[in-house]
């Protein structure tokens, strides 16, 4: 019911907003001078009744100043052949005029109306169901501008094929008097204004409505699709995927960064361990060195020492030596009685040669 509820309003909505489209777009395209100028360059109305395009782009503009209220009257001084002129001087002109302006005001007031309408009608149909509100919105869009596309279809359709009717058909509907019939010989609106320009005006105000209305048909479709079961489901899988794929992406990367700093880490480590060990052996090292030199320096000590030693020794013995001279001859020696103990040491098959007897002097033994 809700659901009903809601598309309901946005489909009457939606048909008040093309309405709304189809009134601006008259209002556009009448107001646009370059386009006026073209058609009456491209039927060459100007030549026909002796008058400039500048002159009847003018006319024109009134004529619409006129019919939105902007202008007081259709009074407007052109040059004809030449000489100036009051460009509708036609009594039943001003007449008709006067009911096309009342026609057209109303209408643009109903447009005003319709589009605070619209907008209430999108509001509540929004409230309904806020969820669910692009969607429901979207749909009922879709079928306004269905039913929309069948009337504008049957009216273009009938425009293309005999304008005259409908052109004649249209006029019999909102004019209650025959004032818009108008004497050609004697008019100058009506040869200013041939059926033509009408037929091109309704097929760009067609053009311009068109655009938009498709526009917004593409993007409810676009809302209805996005909206779907199917593509929330398609959109959750895909969403899941893209985040799996991000998450082994960053594990990836984590994974690199991890065993990076692990190797920087141990790379340090080694770094520091290496500095260490040669810091070691480096003070290893001066220690070796410094205990080397210790014992050379023990060494050139000792040398030293002796070198001192011997030198104090040899000034010593010279004051020695007198005293050692003084001793008698025979101290030198030992008794005669322990030489024949080593000379018994001898090969017995020589014979011993007798020994001089022992003199106290010592003479003999020298």
């Amino acid at each position: 019911m809700r659901k009903l509820v809601s598309v309901g309003m946005a489909t009457l909505a939606s048909l008040l907003l093309i309405f709304v489209l189809v009134f601006t777009s008259i209002g556009v395209v009448i107001n646009n001078e370059t386009f006026v100028n073209n058609e009456f360059t491209k039927l060459a109305v100007g030549s026909k009744m002796g008058i400039s395009n500048a002159d009847l782009v003018t006319s024109f503009n009134r004529l619409v100043d006129y019919m939105e209220g902007d202008a007081p009257d259709i009074n407007v001084t052109v040059t004809i052949d030449g000489a100036p002129a009051q460009m509708f001087d036609y009594p039943q002109e001003v007449e008709h005029m006067a009911d096309v302006q009342k026609l057209y005001t109303t209408i643009a007031s109903y447009r005003d109306v319709c589009v605070l309408v619209m907008l209430i009608l999108f509001l509540f149909a929004a409230v309904v169901n806020f969820q669910k509100a692009p969607q429901y919105i979207a749909q009922g869009y879709l079928s306004g501008s269905f039913v929309a596309l069948l009337v504008f279809g049957f009216v273009g359709t009938w425009a293309a094929l005999d304008f005259s009717s409908f052109w004649t058909f249209f006029h019999e509907a909102l004019f209650w008097n025959d004032l818009w019939l108008f004497d050609g010989t004697q008019s100058r609106m009506i040869n200013m204004l041939p059926e033509q320009i009408f037929s091109d005006i309704i097929g760009q105000v067609g053009l311009y409505a068109g655009i938009v209305i498709l526009a917004l048909t593409a993007l409810s479709i676009v809302t209805l699709v996005l909206n779907s079961e199917r593509h929330k489901r398609n959109r959750t899988i895909a969403l899941a995927r893209k985040k799996a794929r991000e998450s082994a992406t960053a594990a990836r990367k984590k994974a690199r960064d991890d065993a990076r700093k692990t190797l920087e880490e141990e790379k340090r480590l080694a770094e520091k361990r290496a500095r260490i060990a040669a810091h070691k052996a480096k003070k290893q090292a001066a220690a070796e060195e410094a205990e080397q030199e210790r014992l050379r320096e023990e060494k050139r000590a000792k040398k030293r020492a002796a070198a001192e030693a011997a030198a104090q020794a040899a000034s010593q013995k010279p004051a020695q030596q007198p005293q050692a001279s003084a001793a008698p001859a025979r101290e030198a020696r030992p008794p005669r009685a322990e030489q024949p103990a080593q000379k018994s040491a001898k090969p017995a098959s020589k014979p011993q040669k007798k020994k001089n007897v022992h003199d106290d002097t010592g003479f003999l033994d020298d």
